[in-house]
């Protein structure tokens, strides 16, 4: 058996494997496993509550706002104190249908506190 031969037949095996693998797990993924996905699942998760500054200086902001551009954005891991306490994280990134552009979410004990949001002009 030459070497085409066992290419062939290498990615016949490859392609039977994947075949079977999305017809028995084609509807399930894994990108709720994913660690930003974690992290705005943790942030829904304990409530949302915007920061007093926030209410103040934003007073048309709401939280269902805040909730339908947390269930969408990048979590921006580099930019975030995820070793800080408490744990803040930057979600950021043009979200269909809402004016904001990045919100900085702290993580406390209750709820989760949003303390800063950039809107778009």
């Amino acid at each position: 058996m030459n070497f085409w031969q066992r290419l062939s037949r290498f990615g016949i095996g490859i392609m039977l494997g994947i075949a079977l693998s999305l017809y028995f797990f084609g509807g399930r993924g894994c990108g709720s496993w994913l660690p930003s996905a974690q992290v705005r699942k943790t942030i829904v998760k304990g409530g949302v509550q915007l920061s007093p500054e926030l209410r103040a200086s934003q007073p048309d902001l709401t939280v269902s706002e805040i909730l339908m551009y947390v269930g969408s954005a990048d979590v921006d891991f580099g930019a975030s104190g995820t070793r800080e306490d408490p744990q803040w994280y930057l979600l950021s990134g043009e979200v269909d249908g809402s004016p904001l552009t990045a919100i900085e979410v702290v993580l406390m004990d209750t709820a989760s506190v949003v303390r800063r949001v950039d809107i778009a002009r």
